[in-house]
């Protein structure tokens, strides 16, 4: 028997999920929003070769890139009903459904993304995520990067100061909003697919973004100067719904898990490699890059960060975080 799809058995009866209906093997459905050759695809494409070596050939993943079962939120809630195994999600996207999650959307949450790396080996923190993930029906197996954020605009900014008054893109996201309110900016959040023209037209005078996605979308050409503050690390947990991984054998649970763990630590790497290779891209097409003092930066997302931090799960999480160095 080949399995496809782990839930859609379990719909079907999960008393009959005992160790011999695995015995040909297991293949779990991933889903991610990106092209093949990007870091999602290359770290679940990992993640699915570690498996098969750990779990001794008892288990895979098929990976289905470009949303083909459907977008972030919707392959989220495909764990939930059985249409999808495994999801890659934005954070953002994940915290509609676990919102003790959103305070990876602080600023500066991390030193920067090596520090963020060892945090997220670190098993206790993936205990405590673990735990605010359980109550809502989903296992974490690894966390994925989606880059270091930095600050694009049409003048070079130098200093803190030089953000007074500059309407900025942000995502629909409060505590964006009140980071850039606290940088002296005015805040705009904007769809992304609008930004290129908000930029060129001047509705606003900058962005955030992360290396890779100023240099792919050509924003440089309306708004040359990159500002490098690295004041956010996004992540991008990948997940499983709890039902159906508790349904696997001990032994594929196992391996998925170590599986998970390894390959989050080589797309992190991947993604931090690949966003670190545009700063030589960024150059050549003749963008400007500044490295402003980023204390006064974090002195004034200070206060962001507290706000946010609104239930005991949340402070914990943070915590952990920043007690590893």
């Amino acid at each position: 028997m080949k399995l496809t799809n782990l839930t859609l058995c379990l719909a079907l009866g999960a008393a009959a999920l005992t160790a011999p209906a695995y015995a040909q093997g297991i293949t779990l459905k991933a889903s991610h929003n990106a092209n093949a050759d990007e870091p999602y695809g290359v770290g679940l494409r990992r993640m699915a070769e570690i498996l098969e070596e750990k779990s001794g050939g008892a288990a895979t993943i098929e990976v289905y890139d470009n949303a083909t079962l459907g977008d972030e939120m919707e392959s989220i809630q495909g764990t939930q009903i059985g249409t999808v195994d495994v999801a890659v999600t934005a954070n953002s996207t994940l915290s509609n459904f676990v919102p003790d999650l959103s305070v990876f959307s602080l600023p500066f949450l991390f030193t920067d993304a090596a520090q963020m790396d060892r945090a997220l080996s670190d098993p206790a923190v993936i205990a405590e995520i673990q735990t605010a993930l359980d109550g809502q029906g989903f296992h974490l197996l690894a966390i994925f990067s989606a880059g270091t954020r930095h600050i694009m605009t049409k003048k070079p900014i130098e200093t803190m100061e030089d953000m007074a008054g500059l309407k900025i893109r942000t995502m629909q996201n409060p505590a964006h909003v009140d980071t850039f309110t606290a940088f002296g900016a005015n805040p705009t959040p904007l769809a992304y697919t609008e930004l290129y023209g908000a930029l060129e037209t001047g509705v606003v005078d900058g962005a955030e973004a992360a290396n890779t996605n100023f240099f792919s979308q050509k924003f440089y050409e309306v708004a040359p100067d990159w500002a490098v503050i690295g004041w956010l690390e996004l992540v991008a947990p990948v997940i499983m719904g709890k039902a159906a991984y508790d349904a696997l054998p001990e032994e594929v649970r196992t391996a998925l898990d170590a599986a998970g763990m390894d390959a989050g630590k080589i797309q992190r790497k991947a993604y931090l490699d690949s966003d670190n290779a545009r700063f030589a891209d960024l150059e050549k097409v003749g963008v400007t890059i500044t490295r402003p003092d980023d204390t006064p930066f974090r002195e004034a997302a200070a206060a962001v960060q507290q706000k946010y931090l609104e239930t005991d799960a949340q402070k914990k999480i943070f915590d952990l975080l920043k007690s590893v160095e």
